[in-house]
């Protein structure tokens, strides 16, 4: 939270005074009504426009975007303030002292091609250039902007397949049971159970990472996990995680800590690859170096409490590639449990599982079964 401007006296002139970002506001005979509700109305502006101070005829682009990261650090967080940040990189690089006033069509265009120079895929520079005109929509929304400028982006067409010489990407598919078998056997324990419980509910991979003790009801037969940070709680909504017998299996020996601690720690499964190295060692502990004095003290990077979506994703890429497997990623267990469920259940239950406000939405996670179209095809072809 912004710092609070001090009220002062200006002794020369008997005037209330406030000095915010280097610039003194003098606001009338000091202590008096109006002196104050002065000084009330700046702090207030201060404290709720990001660009305060600035000169909005005279804001250049690189002004713009610090102004908005700032907004957006606060306002979206982890992933995607990363993700806006990396999309607006281009504006700063390309047009860091141009007026924010003189920012169209064609500086778009070229922020646009900044990615398609870099062979990004199809799929991603148009996500990104959604992020460049949520930017400018919010300069508008400050009142930096006209609102000409947001209508006339978003008239611009997106990239079509096909027709833009970009690369494509393949969708995002599920991973075969057997694939994820042969990886397990290189994983380390904490991280093959993450990966054993995502598969069997259809999580998200960010929210097997934090659940915790406290977030699961085990009232019931079926354990529920409800948490309080999950990737729809901006609109609203509730996510329940619904764990049976053989999920419940794996989770229970990770619900014996306090209930604010997150069940599968990184900080542990280092502890625990550690220990499996110090029940290998050969060398007889009177000899060469003693378990622990080869550590830095200080070490750049500390294993913390809990995993992210990166550092989960990252070692199941390097069992993939230990195992001599394509190398997939957690998002693709959600993939598999949903297109089991829908062959299975049907596409409704799937949803309530994966927890989708939306059949479409399941539609695109729940692939269609080869096995059952053949079965149709026998049938009726």
């Amino acid at each position: 939270m912004k710092k609070l401007p001090s009220y002062r006296l200006h002794k020369s002139s008997n005037q209330g005074v406030c000095l915010i970002n280097g610039r003194s506001y003098y606001l009338g005979p000091y202590n008096s009504q109006e002196s104050l509700d002065k000084y009330h109305r700046l702090v207030a502006e201060y404290l709720t426009n990001p660009s305060f101070g600035i000169e909005k005829n005279r804001q250049s682009v690189a002004e713009s975007v610090v102004m908005f990261l700032k907004h957006a650090q606060s306002y979206y967080g982890g992933s995607e303030f990363r993700n806006f940040r990396r999309a607006l990189a281009p504006l700063v690089e390309l047009y860091p002292g141009l007026s924010i006033h003189d920012f169209g069509i064609e500086q778009f265009k070229a922020t646009r091609e900044y990615w398609i120079r870099r062979n990004g895929a199809r799929v991603y520079i148009n996500r990104q250039a959604k992020r460049v005109i949520a930017f400018v929509k919010w300069l508008v929304g400050e009142g930096i902007l006209n609102p000409t400028v947001h209508q006339a982006l978003k008239c611009v067409a997106p990239l079509k397949a096909g027709r833009c010489g970009c690369r494509e990407v393949e969708s995002v598919t599920a991973v075969d049971d057997e694939t994820i078998s042969k990886t397990l056997s290189h994983l380390p324990g904490i991280v093959a159970d993450m990966v054993r419980f995502q598969r069997l509910v259809g999580c998200r991979p960010g929210e097997v990472c934090k659940i915790k003790p406290g977030l699961v009801d085990r009232s019931g037969a079926v354990w529920v996990v409800r948490l309080a940070e999950h990737k729809t709680a901006w609109r609203g909504h509730v996510r329940d995680i619904y764990v049976g017998p053989k999920a419940q299996a794996i989770l229970a020996p990770y619900l014996n800590r306090s209930n604010d601690a997150f069940c599968f720690s990184p900080a542990e499964c280092v502890a625990q690859r550690l220990a499996v190295r110090r029940s290998k060692r050969v060398t007889p502990e009177s000899c060469g170096n003693r378990t622990g004095t080869n550590r830095k003290e200080s070490p750049k990077r500390k294993p913390g409490g809990c995993f992210t979506t990166g550092s989960y994703g990252r070692a199941i890429a390097g069992a993939c590639r230990k195992a001599e497997v394509p190398v997939w990623s957690p998002n693709q267990l959600r993939h598999a449990a949903a297109t089991e469920l829908r062959e299975r259940e049907g596409i409704e239950s799937a949803s309530l599982i994966l927890g989708h406000k939306s059949l479409d939405v399941t539609q695109v996670y729940a692939e269609k079964s080869t096995k059952k179209a053949l079965e149709v095809a026998l049938k009726f072809g």
